[in-house]
């Protein structure tokens, strides 16, 4: 299961890994798209500054910045015209002190933004004699992209004293949104393929989980159930042995031991059976050698405490709740009940034991619509992991044992027709619930 475990959340991983890779990859090739065209539109604006400030004569600078109508209407012509041809959203001279000289599109407030912006820009070429054009980096506003280029213009003196700037229409980037869009749109296609064949693939792998636990425990079954054929028979020998000499003991001491020797052997015998039974029939015939028989509860639950404290003579045991429960009387097999709560009890000790906490045990029985017995002990608890595994073969959270005790114990309550629950509270109690029919 741990191998399963990780095929899954490895594959997490790769899913993880590629969606990743793909949205990174989408990313650096938008900013590289990006980077391109705004190098691209900033050699066209800086070329077309430079040809631009090439059109405009020192004479006509000087003129214009003495207020010459004739001259400010020939010098709009040129770069409305510079405007019209190259697709821009503006033209414009300002002087050193970035007062609008001329503009084709001229709004109040301007100047305020321009300074803001791009005043280092405006005052590299204007400082620079040997500076041509340069450009400003691309700057935008929600879906709007601007990007400036800028020229000086000398006037007769033969230093600049003005600046032409162009400003980049909008349409310049209107295929860079595009492209993000369309990245975005992939982005999202591929989060969700990715998605899709992770949950398809944990799916797939958890059926195939499924399908190779069903598988082993299948074979665990068998291999079991040859197991306890061979162990069966093995120790059935030596039971007839040990009841014989017992038999012999009391007949000469009559001895309350010997009866409690005959009396357990026997009843191991009968485990024995039942279970050499099981491993040649089958779940069901789990019970073939055991009658139904009327049980008291009280009594049934005084006899289980008494095996269990000589059990465990060495510690104290607690007994809590010792006189909830009232006295019922109910059908069922007694020989395969009283295992059942042997095994639980033995465990719910043991658990104390190992967690060197005082053996604390709790024996409730309940007659509503079905029987239910509750084994309480506060031991150390179980966490959900511990519970989920608590029933499968070989399974066990002791240092010591063959972890086939509460598989066996299931598959008793089962052929019983009855369920068995376990509710546990990390380091405070573990509650195993039996309910059996009527």
């Amino acid at each position: 299961m741990k191998t399963q475990t990780k095929k899954i959340f490895g594959i997490t991983l790769f899913v993880i890994f590629i969606i990743t890779s793909i949205n990174i990859s989408l990313y650096f090739f938008y900013k590289k798209t990006e980077k391109m065209l705004d190098y691209q539109l900033s050699q066209r604006l800086k070329a077309i500054a430079n040809l631009s400030s090439s059109f405009i004569k020192p004479e006509q600078i000087d003129k214009l910045n003495q207020g010459n109508i004739d001259n400010y209407i020939q010098l709009f012509e040129i770069i409305q015209t510079i405007k019209t041809a190259d697709s821009l959203s503006e033209v414009f001279i300002i002087n050193s002190n970035y007062d609008y000289l001329i503009t084709t599109s001229f709004d109040e407030g301007k100047s305020y933004f321009l300074k803001e912006i791009n005043s280092p820009y405006i005052d590299s070429v204007l400082l620079d004699f040997n500076l041509t054009a340069i450009a400003s980096p691309s700057y935008h506003s929600g879906n709007l992209y601007l990007k400036s280029a800028f020229a000086s213009l000398n006037g007769s003196e033969g230093f600049p004293i003005a600046v032409i700037g162009i400003e980049a229409n909008v349409d310049y980037f209107d295929v860079l949104s595009e492209l993000k869009f369309n990245l975005y749109y992939s982005s999202i296609i591929s989060i969700v393929a990715g998605l899709i064949f992770g949950l398809f693939f944990v799916f797939y792998q958890i059926k195939l989980n499924k399908a190779e636990q069903i598988l082993f425990l299948n074979q665990t079954n068998s291999y079991l159930g040859r197991m306890v054929a061979v162990v069966s028979h093995e120790i059935k020998n030596p039971l007839m042995i040990i009841r014989a000499s017992a038999e012999r003991l009391r007949k000469k001491t009559e001895s309350e031991e010997s009866s409690f020797i005959l009396e357990e052997t026997d009843r191991l015998n009968q485990i024995v059976t039942g279970y050499l039974d099981y491993a040649k029939a089958g779940d069901g015939a789990i019970l073939i050698n055991e009658i139904k028989d009327e049980i008291h509860f009280n009594q049934f639950a005084s006899n289980l405490k008494k095996h269990i404290s000589e059990k465990f003579d060495k510690y104290q045991i607690e007994w809590v709740n010792n006189n909830k429960t009232a006295d019922f009387l109910f059908s069922s097999y007694p020989r395969a009940l009283r295992q059942i709560m042997i095994n639980l009890l033995i465990n719910g000790a043991e658990a104390c034991i190992n967690s060197n906490r005082q053996i604390i045990l709790s024996l409730e029985g309940y007659i509503n619509n079905d029987i239910k017995i509750k084994v309480t002990d506060y031991g150390p608890g179980l966490s959900k992991k511990e519970i989920k595994k608590i029933f499968e073969p070989f399974y066990t959270t002791k240092n010591t044992g063959s972890g086939l005790g509460l598989y066996l114990t299931k598959k008793l309550v089962v052929s019983m027709k009855g369920q068995i629950y376990i509710n546990s509270v990390k380091d405070k109690k573990t509650e195993v619930t039996i309910t059996l029919p009527k």
